[in-house]
């Protein structure tokens, strides 16, 4: 087969694309992550409580694993997982908003990063190939096993 056919075939087709992304979610991740404080203060959170640390830590976590999992193979179906997922996390930060009045600021703030990395992550997964046959990597067989079980998850 020639190298270009091959391009075709490869898991690897759509990484060049979707690199800035997944090395800018993954360096937003690391932040919240390593330096949840600061990335509070920056934010004009002056005297984070611990719950908003920790919460802080586990949404770099999160962050962190997505990027590593969509730039491992960031096929249509992980990509749109992954912007389905972004989705529901923008979703129940507005609904910590509306329960959580201490913490709504934060919330929202948190609610437009996701609805934003929601957005980026669709548009990526949207400029993917479709899917031309068996997956290969173990991260795009699971989106495409769960993709068609998540509400309101576009056609791939």
């Amino acid at each position: 087969m020639s190298p270009a056919a091959d391009r075709g075939k490869s898991p690897w087709r759509g990484v060049a694309r979707t690199r800035p992304l997944e090395l800018a979610r993954g360096a937003w991740g690391l932040a919240l992550l390593v330096a949840p404080r600061r990335v509070l203060a920056a934010v004009g959170e002056r005297a984070p409580d611990r719950r908003t640390v920790v919460v802080t830590r586990v949404l770099g976590g999160r962050h962190l694993v997505q990027a590593l999992v969509t730039g491992l193979a960031p096929t249509r179906a992980v990509l749109a997982d992954g912007a389905w997922v972004d989705g529901v996390h923008a979703l129940t930060a507005v609904g910590l908003a509306a329960s959580d009045r201490p913490r709504a600021r934060l919330a929202l703030l948190d609610a437009g990063v996701a609805g934003t990395w929601s957005l980026l992550t669709r548009a990526a997964a949207r400029r993917s190939p479709p899917p031309d046959g068996p997956a290969t990597v173990w991260s795009d067989r699971l989106a495409r096993v769960v993709h068609p079980l998540l509400p309101g998850a576009p056609r791939l």
